[in-house]
This record gives C-alpha cells, sequence and structure tokens, in this order.
C-alpha cells in the first residue's frame, strides 16, 4: 500500500464529510490516527474548507465540507484524472 500524500489525505476527509460526519466516523472513514486527524482537521477549519457544526439539542458536533472545500474537491479531481492520463 503506497503511503498517501497530504493533498490525497485532505481530499478523503472532504469526501467524507460532505453532507455532515461526526469526528469518530470521520476518523475511521479517513483511516487515520487520532492525531493525524486533528492536525488535519485543524488545518481545514482554519482555511475554511470544513466546518462544524454543533446539533443545539444534543450537544454532538458535527462537521460539513464548505463550498470552498467542494472547490478543492472538484480541482483535485480534475488533477488526478489529468495525471493518470499522462501516467
Amino acid at each position: 500500500m503506497r503511503k498517501r500524500s497530504s493533498p490525497d489525505i485532505i481530499a478523503t476527509i472532504l469526501e467524507a464529510a460532505n453532507g455532515g460526519i461526526g469526528k469518530t466516523r470521520l476518523l475511521t472513514r479517513a483511516n487515520l490516527t487520532s492525531t493525524q486527524l486533528k492536525k488535519y482537521m485543524d488545518l481545514l477549519l482554519e482555511k475554511e474548507l470544513l466546518a462544524r457544526c454543533i446539533d443545539r439539542s444534543s450537544g454532538h458536533s458535527s462537521y460539513k465540507t464548505t463550498g470552498l472545500g467542494l472547490q478543492y474537491l472538484t480541482l483535485y479531481n480534475s488533477i488526478r484524472s489529468v495525471a493518470y492520463v499522462n501516467a
């Protein structure tokens, strides 16, 4: 299994969070350690690619891909498709 690059991990997180997801499920879907997830989530929240939503009734947090995050995914997928054609 090859090592994933940061753009690959970011895309995986944003794809998993599209529509909303809890932190534990995101950790599992992205196949990351809690330390790795925290590092990437801090970055994505800071860059506004990911948004934190809080359920008022339960107090639980979920995370959702923002419009800017969706733009990232579109560009990422375009670059990947071109890279595979030339490989």
